[in-house]
């Protein structure tokens, strides 16, 4: 219920309600809770759920699961076994967010539970809820520029800086590089192209200035 205080930063404040699950114990079934709602990280963040027997069974009850997209996340352990001892006691399930290099908003994926296997032939077959997982992304488009300011060239001479992008694109990306004054620098090359296999290596551009035999400011 909402609290009651004097403290009017907590006065009417209400706490998150908690979900239950009363288990059938006169049929055989396997429960999973939550199967919603869950969040991981591509910086590693983690989730669990649990799974758990209704009913005691009279063989070992072993339920296989897995992730729908390992490229999002991962699934420990890979296998559940319940036994007549520990039926009733949750078992935890850990989700691992992975990490990608891509701009690819939040995905959801699903661990995906198998049908059981089991001698007992009330839980041989039953296939558990899926659970639905959302990974939450982390990158941002944008560039890596490798550089120290003030930038300088001297006429007739040259130097070298570079760009990579920040992110794996989905499809090449070209850049077009001009200089805003070619009487005083010239850049080379032209254009840069990254793919999303070399998209993180830096490619070099060379500024060349100009010597115009004029004496002048820079």
């Amino acid at each position: 219920a909402p609290a009651v205080s004097e403290d009017l930063a907590y006065n009417g404040l209400d706490p998150a309600d908690v979900p239950v699950i009363n288990a059938d114990d006169e049929k055989a079934g396997i429960s999973v809770t939550p199967t919603s709602g869950l969040v991981t990280t591509e910086a590693g963040g983690t989730a669990t759920f649990s799974v758990f027997l209704n009913r005691p069974p009279a063989a070992d009850v072993v339920v296989g699961l897995s992730s729908s997209n390992l490229a999002e996340g991962t699934v420990s352990p890979a296998t559940l076994t319940f036994t007549a001892a520990d039926w009733n006691t949750p078992k935890t399930v850990t989700v691992t967010g992975v990490d990608d290099a891509r701009q690819d908003n939040d995905i959801t994926y699903a661990i995906m539970t198998s049908p059981a296997t089991s001698t007992d032939p009330a839980y041989q077959g039953l296939n558990p809820a899926d659970v639905s997982v959302v990974n939450l992304n982390n990158d941002t488009a944008g560039y890596v520029w490798n550089y120290n300011l003030p930038l300088m060239v001297v006429e007739g001479t040259s130097i070298t800086y570079s760009l990579a992008l920040g992110t794996q694109p989905d499809s090449n990306v070209v850049i077009n590089i001009t200089s805003g004054n070619t009487n005083a620098g010239r850049v080379s090359p032209a254009s840069l192209t990254f793919t999303s296999t070399d998209w993180s290596t830096p490619k070099v551009i060379t500024l060349t200035g100009v010597d115009n035999l004029v004496p002048n400011a820079n």
